[in-house]
C-alpha cells in the first residue's frame, strides 16, 4: 500500500474517530483544573506556562488554555479549524517548522513520559495537575517519525545546549534564539551542592543539563554526571574537545577534536552516528557547538591549516550532510537559527605564522537554513568568536574589536555599535537589555548591560579579571566566570549590575567554560578540572528521570497525525488572535 493510499485510509479512520470524540460529556457544574503547558519550538527554545482552567469540561477548554499560554509569551500560533475534526496547529512561534504541523503530547504521570495525544486538542479534556506539550519538532519532516520534547514536568528547565533559550525574553512578540536565558530559578547564594573532579585540564565546554544529568565534553572524553550528586554515570573517552553538547530527543550532538560530529545516546553514551567534517584535524578539531533546529544540526568548522572553514548542516536522523558553506573559520561560535535563517560568527582565516591571530574575512554571516546560500555578510573590525543572538528584526554579536553590534536581520546593515571591551564572550538577552562580557587574557575585564534598542550602556561591573566565558540570564540574575589565575564564578543583579555572590574554585585556576542554569542549579566548569553545582540550601535537589523517553502512539494518534499530514499540504494559514 503506497504512502498516499495509507494516509487516505488513516484519514478515514481519523474522521470517524474524531467525530465520536468530539461528543464531549455534559457537565453538572464547573470543574477547575490547574495545568502546565509546554511550548517546544523545535529549535532549542522552549517556554512553560501554568494555567488555571476555570471549567475543564467546557467546549474547547484545552484549546483556550493553549491560546492563553501562548499569549503569555507573545507566541503566534498558526492554526485552522476543520469541521468535524477540530483544530489543527501548523506552527508555534513563527518558527516555520518543515513538517508543517505541531504535535500535541500529554504527560503520563505513572510512567513519567510524554505521550502523543490520542485525540485532537478540541476533544482533549484535562484533569487537575495535568501537563501537555506542543512541539514544532514532533515529527521528522521526511519520515514523520515521532520525537519527544526534552523538558518534562519532572525536569522542567533543562539546559539544552550552548546559548539556549528557556524563557521568552521578557518582550511580548519578540521572537529570538541564542539568548542565553533560562526560565529556571537560580541560587541567591554561592552554596556548593557538589564538586566533581574529572581529573582533566581545561574544561572549555559549557555543560548541557537534561533528564537529571549533566553532560560535558573534556580533553579526556565526554562525561555524564548525576545532576543531583555529581556522580559519574558514564564516560565516552573517544569524544574529546572544546565543543558544548546539544540535547535533542534522547541524544547528544557534539563536535570533537578528531574533526567529527557525534550523536550519542544520553542514556549510556553509545554512538548513534558520526560524520567527519575535517579530514586532517590538528589540535582543536571542531570547536563550534551545534545548534539543533527541527531535522538538522548546524555547526561551524575551524581550519587550523590556514584555509577556509565551513558552516555545515547535518541531518539529525542519520548524520548525512544536508549542505556546507565555505567561509572563514568558525572557531567557538554556535549558530543561531530563526525563521529560515542561520546566523554565525566568523573568526576569519587562521594565521599559521603567528599561530594565535586571524586575518579577514571576519564578521557575522547569514545563510539560508534550507540550502546554505548566503543572505549577507557583515564585516567587523575583528574576529567574531562569540555566538550571535538572533531576533526577528535584529542580530546582536560581540567582536574581538571590542564592539557589540546590532545588525539588521533582513539586509545585514548596521543599526548601532557600542564599545564594551568585547572579546570572545557571547552575550545574553533579556527584556530590553543585552548583557555582554569583555576583556583580553591577562588583562582587565568587565560586564556591561546595553539597551538593545539604542546601544546605550545601562551599567558596567568590573570583576577580578577578563570575562571570556559567556553570560547567561536566569531569575533576575546574570551568571559568568572570569578567565584569570584566580578565576571566579559570579552572579549579578541583572537590573542594577550589583554583586549577588561570587565563588572562587579551589585549586585556583583560569575559567573559560561558561555556567549553565537548570532546575534551580548553576553548573560551572573550571580549568582546574572540576565541575561545580551551586544551589540554595533547602531547595529540591535535581534527580534523574529516565533519559530514554518512549512515545506511546495508538491508532488514534496515527490517524489524527495522518489527517494533519493531508491538510497541512493544502492548508490556508490562519493566524490566531494573539
Amino acid at each position: 500500500m503506497g504512502l498516499t493510499h495509507g494516509i487516505r485510509s488513516l484519514a478515514v479512520i481519523a474522521t470517524l474517530l474524531s467525530v465520536g470524540l468530539i461528543l464531549a460529556p455534559g457537565t453538572q457544574g464547573k470543574e477547575e483544573a490547574r495545568v502546565d503547558i509546554l511550548f517546544d519550538l523545535g529549535d532549542g527554545s522552549y517556554y512553560w506556562s501554568h494555567i488555571t482552567i476555570t471549567d475543564r469540561l467546557a467546549e474547547n477548554a484545552t484549546w483556550s488554555a493553549t491560546l492563553q499560554a501562548a499569549n503569555e509569551h507573545g507566541l503566534p500560533i498558526s492554526y485552522q479549524w476543520f469541521s468535524g475534526l477540530g483544530t489543527a496547529v501548523f506552527d508555534i512561534g513563527d518558527r516555520r517548522a518543515p513538517a508543517g504541523f505541531a504535535g500535541l503530547y500529554l504527560w503520563n504521570r505513572s510512567s513519567s513520559t510524554w505521550e502523543l495525544s490520542k485525540v485532537g486538542v478540541s476533544s482533549l479534556v484535562l484533569s487537575d495537575l495535568d501537563a501537555i506539550a506542543w512541539s514544532n519538532a514532533a515529527f521528522d519532516s521526511a519520515s514523520f517519525e515521532s520525537r519527544t520534547p526534552v523538558p518534562t514536568p519532572a525536569f522542567p528547565h533543562p539546559a539544552l545546549g550552548f546559548r539556549g533559550d528557556g524563557i521568552s525574553g521578557g518582550v511580548p512578540n519578540l521572537q529570538s534564539v541564542g539568548t542565553g536565558t533560562s526560565g529556571s530559578r537560580a541560587p541567591d547564594r554561592g552554596t556548593v551542592l557538589w564538586n566533581r573532579d574529572l581529573e582533566t585540564r581545561e574544561i572549555v565546554s559549557t555543560p548541557a543539563v537534561a533528564y537529571g544529568m549533566l553532560y560535558v565534553e573534556t580533553f579526556k572524553g565526554l562525561y555524564a554526571l548525576d545532576a543531583g550528586t555529581g556522580v559519574v554515570r558514564w564516560h565516552n573517552a573517544l569524544v574529546t574537545g572544546f565543543s558544548s553538547p546539544a540535547v535533542f530527543n534522547g541524544s547528544l550532538l557534539v563536535g570533537a577534536s578528531d574533526g567529527r560530529v557525534y550523536r550519542l545516546s544520553t542514556l549510556n553514551g553509545t554512538e548513534l552516528w558520526n560524520t567527519s567534517l575535517i579530514s586532517q584535524p590538528r589540535f582543536s578539531g571542531i570547536t563550534s557547538s551545534p545548534r539543533v533546529a527541527f531535522d538538522w544540526a548546524y555547526i561551524g568548522t575551524f581550519n587550523e591549516s590556514g584555509g577556509p572553514g565551513e558552516v555545515v548542516s547535518l541531518w539529525v536522523s542519520d548524520g548525512r550532510i544536508a549542505w556546507r558553506h565555505a567561509t572563514g573559520s568558525v572557531h567557538l561560535s554556535s549558530p543561531a537559527v530563526l525563521q529560515g535563517g542561520v546566523y554565525v560568527g566568523v573568526m576569519g582565516t587562521y594565521n599559521t605564522t603567528t599561530n594565535v591571530t586571524f586575518d579577514p574575512p571576519y564578521g557575522v554571516l547569514a545563510l539560508s537554513a534550507s540550502n546554505g546560500t548566503e543572505r549577507w555578510f557583515f564585516a567587523t573590525g575583528g574576529p567574531v568568536a562569540s555566538s550571535p543572538i538572533a531576533t526577528s528584526s535584529v542580530v546582536y554579536a560581540a567582536s574581538r574589536d571590542g564592539n557589540l553590534y546590532a545588525i539588521d536581520a533582513s539586509n545585514g546593515t548596521e543599526r548601532w555599535r557600542v564599545a564594551v571591551g568585547a572579546g570572545v564572550s557571547s552575550p545574553a538577552l533579556y527584556g530590553d537589555a543585552i548583557f555582554v562580557g569583555g576583556g583580553d587574557l591577562l588583562g582587565s575585564g568587565r560586564v556591561s548591560a546595553v539597551d538593545r534598542r539604542t546601544g546605550e550602556i545601562l551599567w558596567t561591573y568590573v570583576p577580578n579579571g577578563p570575562v571570556q566565558a559567556s553570560v547567561s540570564y536566569a531569575d533576575g540574575k546574570i551568571f559568568f566566570s572570569t578567565n584569570t589565575d584566580h578565576g571566579k564564578v559570579y552572579a549579578l543583579n541583572a537590573s542594577r549590575g550589583t554583586l549577588v555572590w561570587s565563588y572562587e574554585p579551589s585549586p585556583a585556576q583560569y575559567i573559560l567554560g561558561s555556567p549553565s542554569i537548570a532546575n534551580g542549579t548553576v553548573f560551572a566548569p573550571s580549568d582546574n578540572g572540576h565541575v561545580y553545582a551551586f544551589r540554595d540550601a533547602g531547595g529540591p535537589v535535581p534527580s534523574p528521570n529516565s533519559p530514554l523517553v518512549f512515545v506511546v502512539v495508538g491508532i488514534g494518534t496515527v490517524a489524527v497525525a495522518a489527517v494533519v499530514m493531508v491538510v497541512a499540504r493544502r492548508r490556508r494559514r490562519g493566524r490566531g488572535p494573539l
